[in-house]
């Protein structure tokens, strides 16, 4: 009784080996075919799991265990339903590799993920419809069937790698306000089959309009995906064309024509503004002059990288390294700016000073044109600068020398920090900020002048031939150490309407100084002292004091003190400068501390507006006085009418003519 049972049992045994076994050398047999007998069943499952028709034809090989993979001379695979293309693709000589954990993830709803797609010849319409369907919503990801699925809405198939030797790609996406066609063409070498390839992309990428050439060294990767696994191998590349109204140049490497995962060699940039280039990486860069860029980019996952040996922005010479980080969001530009010259007009136009002169006797001084706030709130920056030297493109200043800065722009908001460069034995240093939050911007600024010598600053201070003969000429009109601060806020949607609100004041005091003999003369109106000093040559007299403070209430400027005092005279500014319509409404008097034979002793103004500007006397005291010698003269003769125009000049007043309230 048990040995029958125990021959039953082992009979099943045997039956169950059998059975596997038979399954084993079934599937191996298959393997080693192929599984040529599987193109019609295989071709059935494809159509109904991708949603559109599927079609394989001619030569068939599938592989289903290690390193599953497909090749068929003729694969078509039709677009998602109701769009107006025929498919989705349409190759010959094709070869897929897939993971079988991918596929499964793809029929839970995730992205469909392919390894590897290469083909002898391509067709692909990538098409995006204004309602959002694409071409490419094929499969269970798209189907009403999986709702909350991971996959977002249209989303791509992610291609590991596509290798293409010849072929046509074109990508739809009004969404996007793009319209790429890529088209591939194989060259041929001394040995079998294409050694490389030409390609060219054409139309626009997000309203940019591009229009690029490019050759390769050996048939490279078209696309390469991060998360596929596979390296692509790098290979010679070049590229040229235009990117918007920009030129572009790359010879170097890659591991992909479009997506690269690996991306190096040497770049050439040049267009009319760096805010051109800064369009095709969606980068916020100011609006400059015309600009030539060489250097070295590289590309990996998510970051670019720029090695900048030359960039030439109209007169400025500048280099750096930057580095652009698109995993983070946003984005950010990090890096460092540096350079033997930066001309601050090269980049006038980012704060509004347009490129072109204004025709003479029209408009405003004080830039209007808008700034691009949005483009504050696209990225993040971090970037080091320093400068050898800026230059304000005038001959009346000296450049600023070892400019050093940081520049941060976050959330929006952006700052100037750390600010400090050296001028004429001193310094500037401080800091400015500007905030974007909405349509209108808020800014401040927060500057000290420590140590300047005035005269060798300010160049037009300097006389420009010897007053007098046989003498030596003055070193400057003005001398002197110079230390100001500087702390104002506004707000606006331009460099005008920010100083049409600006509040805060400054304060300026010249120590150790000297005003010119002669000056002091002319701009008091004495006639014949300043003749005096003509002839027997000018010398400096030393200041006893000097001294402005200026208040600034919604966009008008008032010196609340100005005063100018030196053993001859002195002087006094008061009046406002209003930054609101550019008017001016300045009086200068002067009151002598010596006699004078002939002096007219009244008020100079300035008036009229920043772009035009009038000087003048006033009047209203001088009349009276040129009146009064004309009576004279008539009544007792002509000696008599010097007499009204002689000044006995006043006494010094005690006390310190430079603190506020004194007379």
């Amino acid at each position: 009784m048990n040995g029958r049972v125990w021959s039953g049992r082992q009979r099943g045994l045997l039956a169950g080996v059998g059975l596997a076994a038979a399954l084993v050398l079934a599937v191996l047999a298959g393997e080693l075919a192929d599984w040529r007998f599987l193109r019609q069943p295989m071709q059935h499952l494809m159509t109904r799991a991708a949603g559109v028709p599927v079609v394989l034809e001619g030569e068939f090989r599938l592989r289903l265990l290690r390193q599953p993979g497909l090749a068929v001379q003729h694969l078509v695979v039709g677009a998602a339903p109701g769009l107006p293309v025929t498919h989705l693709l349409d190759a010959q000589d094709v070869q897929l590799a897939w993971r079988w954990l991918d596929v499964w993830h793809w029929q839970r709803g995730d992205v469909l993920q392919l390894r590897r797609l290469q083909a002898r010849m391509l067709d692909a319409q990538l098409i995006r419809v204004a309602d959002g369907r694409a071409s490419w919503q094929i499969g269970p990801a798209s189907g009403p069937s999986s709702p909350g699925t991971a996959a977002p809405p249209g989303a791509l198939p992610r291609v590991g790698i596509l290798v293409v030797d010849q072929g046509h790609i074109v990508f739809d996406d009004p969404q996007l306000a793009t319209h790429l066609e890529i088209d591939v063409r194989g060259r041929e070498g001394t040995g079998s089959g294409p050694q490389g390839y030409e390609a060219t992309l054409t139309g626009r990428y997000r309203a940019l309009p591009l229009r690029l050439r490019a050759r390769s060294g050996a048939v490279l990767p078209l696309l390469g995906d991060d998360e596929s696994g596979d390296e692509a191998p790098a290979v010679e590349v070049q590229v040229e064309g235009q990117a918007g109204v920009s030129d572009l140049h790359f010879d170097g490497h890659a591991s992909a024509l479009w997506s690269a995962r690996r991306l190096e060699g040497a770049v050439r940039l040049r267009g009319p503004s760096l805010a051109s280039l800064g369009e095709p990486l969606g980068v916020t860069l100011p609006h400059t002059p015309p600009f030539e860029l060489a250097g070295r980019l590289s590309q990996s996952p998510g970051v670019w990288q720029l090695h900048a040996d030359r960039m030439a922005i109209g007169r400025s010479l500048l280099a750096g390294d930057f580095r652009y980080d698109t995993r983070r969001q946003p984005a950010q530009l990090s890096g460092r700016l540096q350079g033997p010259r930066l001309v601050l007009a090269d980049l006038g136009p980012a704060v509004g000073v347009p490129q072109a002169a204004q025709p003479e006797g029209g408009g405003k001084v004080l830039p209007q044109r808008r700034f691009d706030l949005p483009s504050l709130r696209a990225m993040d920056a971090d970037v080091q600068v320093h400068i050898d030297e800026l230059d304000f493109a005038s001959t009346a200043v000296t450049p600023l020398r070892g400019l050093r800065s940081r520049v941060l722009l976050e959330a929006g908001v952006l700052q100037l920090q750390d600010f400090k460069a050296q001028v004429a034995g001193g310094q500037v240093a401080g800091s400015m900020r500007l905030e974007a939050p909405a349509s209108t911007a808020r800014w401040a600024a927060d500057l000290r002048l420590t140590h300047i010598d005035i005269a060798e600053w300010i160049r037009g201070l300097r006389p420009t031939a010897s007053p007098g003969v046989g003498k030596a000429p003055v070193r400057a009109y003005l001398t002197g150490e110079l230390n100001a601060t500087v702390k104002v806020t506004g707000s606006g949607r331009s460099t005008a309407e920010i100083l049409s609100t600006l509040d805060g004041e400054a304060k300026l005091r010249l120590g150790e100084g000297t005003l010119s003999h002669l000056a002091t003369e002319v701009i008091g109106l004495d006639v014949a002292q300043a003749l005096g000093v003509a002839i027997r040559g000018d010398r400096p007299l030393p200041l006893r004091c000097a001294r402005v403070e200026l208040a600034v209430r919604s966009g008008v400027v008032e010196p609340e003190l100005a005063v100018l005092d030196n053993s001859d005279s002195t002087l006094r500014l008061s009046g406002r400068v209003d930054l609101r319509t550019e008017s001016l409404a300045l009086r200068l008097i002067t009151r002598p501390k010596d006699m004078s034979p002939l002096s007219l002793r009244t008020p100079v103004t300035v008036t009229g507006t920043l772009r035009k500007p009038e000087l003048g006397i006033e009047a209203r005291g001088l009349v009276g006085r040129v009146l009064g010698a004309v009576a004279l003269g008539a009544a007792v003769g002509p000696a008599a009418a010097l007499l009204p125009l002689v000044d006995p000049g006043e006494r010094d007043a005690a006390g310190d003519p430079c603190v506020k309230g004194s007379i």
